[in-house]
């Protein structure tokens, strides 16, 4: 079974080829993932992915799904995970204490006006690149050949795909979502 953890940095997966393009994170393969992959058509079982396609920019991004439709194995199944703009908006709207104090417990980066409207910012500049919500994420995956379903922390129709997540929901704005190929 081929399995690639993308956007390893230093939480590598054991039995999971781990790629990244810093060689600090010691990945098992280093490269850059906005460009061509380097694995054959079809030969992959499982791909997971998790707080790294924010990283991209949006054309990046689907480059990087197309590349992950071409490398999966029609069966396959690839996990996602990012935060939920949508989230992290509706957190800022009806609860910005909380989404502040989310922040100090899991983030750290000081917040020196206690107020949501810096952590939203903070976040959007830390972040990455590109923020999703789920139908945004959904439609570009789609564009690329796949279904996409919203699923559960650490729950997914395939047991290699189950119980890998990092970061809890408690923990985090996160959003989870399982790709396989569609047609």
């Amino acid at each position: 079974m081929f399995k690639i953890n993308f956007g390893s940095g230093p939480l590598r997966l054991d039995g999971w080829i781990n790629v990244d393009l810093d060689r600090g994170a010691r990945p098992d393969v280093v490269a850059d993932l906005s460009r061509d992959m380097p694995f054959a058509s079809a030969s992959v079982d499982y791909i997971f992915t998790e707080d790294f396609i924010a990283s991209l920019t949006l054309a990046g991004f689907r480059h990087f799904l197309r590349e992950s439709r071409r490398i999966l194995k029609p069966e396959g199944a690839m996990r996602v995970l990012t935060p939920d703009l949508s989230r992290l908006a509706r957190m800022y709207l009806d609860s910005p204490d909380a989404l502040v104090a989310l922040w100090d417990r899991t983030v750290g980066v000081p917040v020196s006006t206690r107020s949501g409207c810096e952590v939203v910012n903070l976040a959007m500049e830390l972040a990455g690149r590109f923020q999703y919500d789920s139908p945004t994420l959904v439609a570009l995956a789609a564009d690329a050949g796949f279904e996409a379903i919203r699923v559960d922390y650490r729950k997914s129709r395939h047991a290699a795909l189950r119980e890998l997540d990092y970061r809890e929901p408690h923990e985090s704005v996160s959003m989870y979502h399982e790709l396989t190929p569609s047609g």
